[in-house]
């Protein structure tokens, strides 16, 4: 807190003292144009015919004296003397004994001229200190009431107009406090604008680190669809292009320019599908408009559709995955009963011809039975993750002697390749390798027919362009046709008559819990890819 109200003292007290000195130049600027006139009317006569009746030359040198002092004080003002509350009060003293000089010179208070004084004390109480305002004050009264002293001791005759001296000490008084007030609550006015000015600049910049740092991207688009703002999510969904600020939307992203216009034509509130990306990750876009005229800016909010999917799914198998495991677990007792039993009548001497190949079939089925179980157990359990940093050359070179001996593949059909080569990432070395040895074994079982001519090549390290590391597992075998694409990371789906469906789910559950991010993308000379995408370290 105290460092806070130092802060506040040290942005606010060089501006209050600019504002005194501004006030000081003001005051001092009256004053000498007062001498000015004071002296021209002296040395005219065309001023007002009282000034001076009673004693000429006196008065001649009073104003030429005073115009003196004045531009002086004028002149002093503008340098940094940092005495600014003496000078006010050599200013008060110096016009109090000329005006009270002046009085006497031109027939005393009734000649008005006291009124002068008041001028001073207001434009003085404004840039003094409220005890400088009130001893002003009592030093013009004071100045007033020895006039008239004077005045009566050199004629020999009372004091006279004591009310009219009364009411002017008073009005000095009531001045100097009125206008200390009003530079008081203009002091104060001040600085809470300024206060609220800073408060508007923090929840400001408050706002903008908040909408930085959403997941959600944002992009504020004016009237005429040139970007005026986009946060970093939506920098990243847009494929990080090198310039935005100013740039037409259609110049960054024409799909969803498109989008942007087809919304125009039929708003709506609901989110769309737009897919902008190649390596598989779609968008869900809403629009909103900024005001209510025609001509006002748009608000564009982009999500990444995969993780509104995932949610979606998370939600419909939290539920069913106990219910599921717990039913697995049920019949793994019974299942294996029954591969024990098909095991010993295959053993039989006795079982012939169709009867041994029935026993073979309840053999095959109950081991897919079971390899079903194993894999919806194996979520169930699944171990918590741990990372590490693990240099990728060498845990690579490890992992393809491993593939090509669990796989039955020759050395020439496991290449892999890294850029750079020192590359290191974050994961779980059990886990990736489980992940890599699923996707080699769902490559093998889906490319059989082509034998020893099927290569799989892996390859990883560090893109250049966005500092994200990478694994891609790339077969050359038939392309996964583009219908399917959308769920082949959904439980139990599968082409294959023999397949359980959970491969590739499974591959999916161990990246999310690593923090990767897995996408299929077809090879256009025919082939598979599945890109592997890691967290910067």
């Amino acid at each position: 807190m105290r460092a806070n109200r130092l802060a506040d003292r040290l942005i606010v007290m060089p501006e209050a003292h600019s504002r005194h000195k501004r006030l000081m130049h003001l005051y001092f600027t009256y004053r000498v144009m007062l001498a000015v006139g004071l002296v021209v009317f002296a040395a005219t006569g065309i001023g007002p015919a009282f000034l001076g009746t009673a004693a000429p030359k006196l008065h001649i040198i009073t104003v030429l004296v005073y115009l003196i002092l004045t531009i002086a004080s004028l002149g002093m003002s503008f340098f940094d003397l940092e005495a600014m509350e003496l000078e006010y009060s050599f200013a008060m003293i110096v016009d109090s004994i000329v005006i009270a000089i002046l009085l006497y010179t031109s027939g005393g208070p009734q000649s008005g001229l006291g009124i002068l004084l008041g001028i001073s004390i207001a434009f003085g109480a404004q840039g003094m200190p409220s005890r400088t305002a009130m001893f002003s004050a009592a030093i013009a009264t004071a100045a007033i009431f020895v006039e008239s002293w004077i005045a009566s001791a050199l004629h020999g005759t009372p004091i006279r107009h004591f009310s009219l001296l009364a009411m002017l000490g008073i009005s000095y008084f009531i001045l100097a406090y009125l206008s200390r007030e009003l530079s008081t609550r203009t002091l104060l006015s001040e600085r809470l604008v300024k206060q609220q000015g800073k408060d508007i600049a923090n929840l400001t910049e408050l706002n903008e680190q908040v909408i930085h740092h959403m997941q959600t991207g944002v992009v504020i688009l004016d009237a005429d669809d040139r970007i005026k703002m986009l946060n970093d999510a939506a920098w990243q969904f847009l494929d990080r292009p090198i310039s935005t600020i100013g740039y037409f939307l259609k110049q960054i992203s024409p799909p969803l320019e498109k989008a942007l216009q087809d919304w125009k034509r039929q708003p709506s509130s609901r989110q769309r599908h737009l897919h902008t990306q190649t390596e598989g990750n779609d968008l869900m876009v809403k629009f909103q408009r900024l005001g209510e005229s025609d001509d006002s800016g748009t608000l564009v909010f982009l999500d990444d559709a995969s993780r509104a999917a995932e949610t979606a799914q998370q939600l419909k198998l939290a539920s069913l995955g106990t219910l599921v495991a717990s039913i697995a677990h049920e019949i793994r007792n019974p299942l294996g009963a029954i591969g024990h039993a098909s095991q010993l009548l295959q053993e039989s001497e006795n079982l012939q011809g169709t009867d041994r190949r029935m026993a073979e079939i309840i053999d095959q089925n109950t081991s897919r039975l079971n390899d079903v179980i194993e894999n919806i157990l194996s979520l169930s359990r699944q171990r918590s993750v741990k990372p590490e940093k693990v240099r990728l050359e060498l845990w690579l070179a490890k992992l393809s002697k491993e593939l090509m001996h669990n796989h039955l593949l020759q050395e020439n059909q496991i290449v892999y390749y890294l850029s750079p080569r020192e590359t290191s990432l974050v994961f779980d070395p059990q886990q990736l390798s489980q992940v890599i040895n699923a996707l080699v074994d769902n490559a093998v079982k889906h490319q059989s027919d082509k034998g020893e001519k099927l290569v799989i090549t892996i390859t990883g390290g560090m893109d250049s362009s966005t500092g994200d590391g990478y694994i891609e597992v790339i077969d050359n075998g038939r392309t996964i046709p583009s219908d399917i694409t959308d769920k082949l990371f959904d439980p139990f789906f599968t082409t294959s008559n023999e397949g359980t469906g959970l491969g590739l789910y499974v591959v999916k559950e161990l990246c999310d819990a690593n923090n990767i991010r897995i996408s299929y993308i077809p090879v256009s000379a025919g082939g598979n890819c599945f890109k592997l995408k890691f967290p910067r370290l």
